[in-house]
């Protein structure tokens, strides 16, 4: 690798490349790049030794602050774009396949698995949704067996493992879709919340003008034998901060009506009392290897 085109090599940087000469090929070529765009964004701001020392801080608060229930990482991933452009050149996918997005960082491993119907509320969240549809191939078949991960917020903001007064369970669960590839569940409708602002990156946005806010949405893992894993959203099409999610992660196609229904609408799911909402959401995979979500830090 001889530089990146129309930049100067610096001599350091051609040192630091040339160790990498042993290293498997996949990983020479990924530290040889690493190491040529880090020198040359070093040169190009001509960065100063106080703000090297500032940058080594927040990786070092960055560190400090994360946890089991907190992925600060990646965090800083979601709110650079980082996250979504390694989706988006992750998934190329063929034509009425369900668009992915982001996983975020409070996705937590196994959910409890629950019946059809079920309501993944442990405690008054907000108003109830019913949220249903089918899981399909991209010839329009159903998939039967098909496993739907889900987790949300409700109107307090918080996901459960941010909530110190709410079950380790709530708002999250995993469910298998019936014969005909439908599912449905009992969900609140959700609420815009903002990405946790008290650490490293909450300091970057303040400080560059940016807000935190993320639109309403409700998370998905789906999961078939033979076909891509996915992981996406289900977007409220009319929340507030849909063109400037914090994390770059709305997509059109992901956008749904959340339809309010009165209290005695004869299709009320059992278990809902009051007014309530429902949303539609089918989801069509890709043909493909099965594979987990990666590894968001917090579990070994």
């Amino acid at each position: 690798m001889s530089g990146i085109v129309g930049t100067p090599r610096h001599p350091i940087t051609a040192q630091v490349v040339a160790s990498f000469a042993d290293a498997p090929p996949r990983l020479r070529e990924v530290m040889s790049a690493l190491a040529e765009h880090l020198h040359r964004f070093v040169v190009d701001v001509r960065l100063t030794p106080e703000e090297w020392r500032v940058a080594i801080a927040l990786l070092t608060a960055t560190g400090h602050i994360t946890s089991e229930e907190r992925q600060e990482f990646i965090l800083w991933s979601d709110a650079l774009g980082v996250s979504m452009l390694v989706d988006a050149l992750e998934h190329d996918l063929p034509p009425g396949a369900t668009e992915s997005t982001v996983l975020g960082p409070f996705y937590v491993p196994d959910s409890p698995m629950r019946e059809y119907g079920a309501n993944i509320a442990s405690q008054p969240a907000g108003d109830p949704a019913w949220v249903s549809g089918r899981v399909l191939t991209t010839a329009g078949d159903p998939i039967a067996g098909a496993e739907l991960d889900v987790w949300q917020n409700g109107d307090n903001e918080l996901y459960a493992v941010q909530d110190a007064d709410a079950p380790e369970e709530h708002l999250r669960a995993r469910f298998r879709t019936r014969d005909d590839g439908t599912y449905g569940f009992i969900g609140v409708r959700p609420v815009p919340y903002r990405i946790p602002s008290d650490g490293p990156v909450g300091r970057m946005l303040q400080a560059t003008g940016r807000h935190p806010w993320r639109p309403a949405h409700i998370h998905l893992i789906v999961r078939a034998r033979g076909y891509r894993t996915l992981t996406t959203h289900i977007f409220d099409s009319t929340s507030e901060h849909l063109d400037a999610d914090a994390v770059f992660a709305v997509k059109p196609s992901l956008l749904r009506a959340f339809v309010r229904r009165s209290a005695d609408d004869p299709a009320a799911p059992p278990g809902i009392a009051g007014d309530w909402y429902s949303v539609e959401n089918d989801l069509v995979l890709a043909a493909g290897t099965a594979g987990e979500p990666a590894d968001d830090g917090r579990t070994a």
